[in-house]
């Protein structure tokens, strides 16, 4: 019986029986503005199970480590199941780890943000409901 303040054994877990489509409730797409959303989704669920610094950089890369690489290769088969092919067209590369993955992905979507601030800054100072209800009036301005 571990005493008060020890660590507790290591929890062995399979991140194969993790169901993604529960944990990340939408696919990324270039031709919708999802990536805030889906990005939110996707490291809360790598949090979630302990794997985040494979995604942000925490945890330096060991790729002969196997305790590293596998779990590695699962953070990298979600992003292949819950981005868009057209997203993994552009951002994919060999050999590339979880992380190189994801900054890849992100850097699709942040690349243009200041031009695309201003854009979106004169759009919502020359907004007008006209016949929208307020939801959806609301749902633009947001």
């Amino acid at each position: 019986m571990p005493a008060l303040g020890d660590d507790p054994a290591p929890v062995i877990f399979s991140y194969t029986t993790i169901n993604v489509k529960s944990q990340v409730l939408i696919v990324l797409d270039l031709k919708l503005p999802n990536f805030t959303k889906w990005s939110t989704f996707f490291t809360a669920m790598c949090g979630k199970f302990g794997l985040l610094g494979h995604i942000d950089g925490s945890i330096p890369p060991r790729p002969t480590d196997r305790n590293w690489s596998q779990p590695d290769a699962c953070v990298r088969s979600w992003m292949y199941g819950w981005v868009d092919d057209g997203v993994l067209d552009l951002a994919m590369e060999p050999d590339q780890t979880a992380r190189d993955l994801y900054v890849a992905i992100t850097a699709l979507f942040q690349a243009n943000q200041a031009t695309r601030a201003v854009v979106l800054g004169q759009e919502f100072h020359t907004m007008v409901q006209g016949d929208l209800t307020i939801d959806a009036y609301a749902q633009k301005m947001k």
